[in-house]
């Protein structure tokens, strides 16, 4: 297994050596130990694929940024799933390695996107087109690595959650000190918001479902908003996950929405309160926003529909009004 000075030190050559070398397995009962282009793929894998739903009797339903990488390693999904686990100190058996690369990448955020594309890159040039291994990382215009949602979580709340999960992390002894407990734990829940803001965006088609709006052309600008229908602090851990919980807006509908001048009932019809309504007569911005340009029933997304539970959570402790 690679040391921690070998991975956060890997350099082009090196990368396509071991790329190399991974073109040229063959299946065996053994599989050899990770090399480090393959740990640095599956840290950057967390952006995209929770490895702590996956295990067992599901493990056939992991999706399929997995299983292209497990083919291209040639190693099983379970192997893949198992060292993202060991990477974020989930499992005590993994490489010395795991936890502090894992706490060193959550750290500095420009260092892992210089790593990533170090690997992409040589990849390429090895051949390995995008159909073998998809860029699955999102980075902004100055090429550092983005993490979408991050905004939306509430700094008390937060702190919470990363005492609970620094608590579990300390408990199995996975990492060296307290603060990189701390740090790792934090990483946890942010990429869990990552996740979340991704699939919102990708399951309205990347537009507003309030309006329509859709800046495709202008990505990861934050006038595209993933919120949560039932707010991340009042949720638990499944809800702050859940698909079904999150509704893709512009700015202004979503601060609407997040105050309670609007709602959406359990037939996707939207709501006006009635301070809004009355104000429609009265102010030309406000009537242009919330008019005609708001749509009478919410934009219908591509898979998870709102989920009625949260949407009558919403009803009753976020609109102002009754419906």
């Amino acid at each position: 297994m690679p040391s921690l000075a070998a991975l956060l030190d890997l350099t082009d050559e090196e990368a396509r050596g071991q790329w190399g070398r991974i073109l040229q397995r063959v299946h065996r009962p053994r599989q050899e130990p990770y090399n480090s282009v393959e740990v640095v793929l599956c840290c950057a894998l967390f952006r995209a694929v929770d490895p702590h739903r996956f295990g067992g009797r599901n493990i056939h339903l992991i999706p399929e940024e997995v299983a292209l990488l497990a083919d291209l390693f040639m190693r099983s999904t379970r192997s893949i799933n198992i060292k993202m686990l060991n990477l974020d100190g989930s499992r005590p058996n993994g490489a010395a390695s795991d936890v502090p690369f894992y706490d060193a990448m959550a750290a500095d955020h420009r260092h892992f996107t210089a790593l990533y594309e170090c690997v992409v890159r040589a990849a390429r040039q090895m051949g390995i087109g995008p159909s073998r291994l998809p860029d699955f990382v999102e980075r902004d215009t100055a090429g550092y690595a983005v993490m979408l949602g991050q905004d939306r979580l509430p700094q008390g709340p937060l702190a919470e959650a990363v005492e609970v999960a620094a608590a579990q992390l300390r408990a199995r002894q996975l990492a060296a000190d307290d603060a990189q407990t701390f740090r790792v734990a934090e990483q946890k829940i942010r990429l869990g918001q990552h996740r979340f803001a991704r699939n919102v965006l990708e399951n309205y088609g990347h537009q507003c479902a309030f309006c329509e709006f859709a800046p495709r052309s202008l990505p990861r600008q934050k006038l595209l908003i993933a919120s949560h229908i039932k707010p991340w602090r009042d949720s638990n851990d499944v809800e702050r996950l859940d698909a079904a919980n999150g509704i893709a807006s512009c700015p202004m509908h979503d601060a609407a929405f997040d105050v309670g001048l609007i709602t959406v009932n359990g037939g996707l019809r939207v709501h006006r309160a009635g301070s809004l309504q009355h104000s429609l007569t009265a102010d030309v911005g406000v009537k242009h926003n919330f008019g005609s340009t708001l749509r009478s029933t919410l934009r219908l997304p591509r898979r998870a529909a709102p989920d009625r539970t949260y949407l009558a959570w919403h009803h009753e402790h976020i609109y102002v009004d009754a419906i």
